[in-house]
């Protein structure tokens, strides 16, 4: 009985050190922070909290982002610019000259494998992507074609 009592004990002491950190948001997903862990290769997995119909990858890296997107179209195309960080705001511009759609609000997970994007539109939709690598031959795909001007840039 008394082995019983310790070893209770030793699960209660080892429930409360995992729960130790930050509380899960609502919902139970964890959660975010602003964007310090940014800078690297994210693809999307969920839109609204539906899986992704499309496929998107994105990469961020000292001030600049790169799109390679398959959205609507056979072939993967690519888009890159500017993207700011101020605050707990997300926003960007493509090297053609034309803005986002409009800013992000959101962040990283503390661990930086989930990245959670909501825009900040009349409508707002809420974006999920998990860190990743894209795969050399998306990028060369994207990069070997041209994005014709009725594709629109994902964000």
């Amino acid at each position: 009985m008394k082995s019983l009592k310790i070893w209770s004990l030793v699960a209660l002491i080892a429930l409360a050190m995992t729960a130790c950190g930050k509380k899960p948001g609502p919902g139970g997903e964890p959660q975010v922070g602003g964007f310090d862990k940014i800078e690297q290769e994210w693809k999307l997995v969920s839109v609204n909290g539906t899986n992704a119909d499309f496929s998107v990858y994105m990469s961020f890296s000292s001030g600049m982002f790169a799109i390679y997107q398959q959205v609507y179209t056979i072939d993967y195309k690519f888009f890159e610019g500017e993207y700011e960080v101020s605050g707990n705001t997300l926003s960007g511009s493509y090297f053609d000259g034309g803005d986002w759609k409009c800013d992000y609000t959101g962040g990283i997970t503390d661990d930086g494998k989930t990245m959670t994007l909501k825009s900040t539109d009349e409508h707002p939709m809420t974006f999920v992507y998990e860190a990743c690598t894209i795969p050399q031959d998306i990028k060369d795909e994207a990069l070997g074609t041209r994005a014709e001007e009725a594709v629109v840039p994902f964000l």
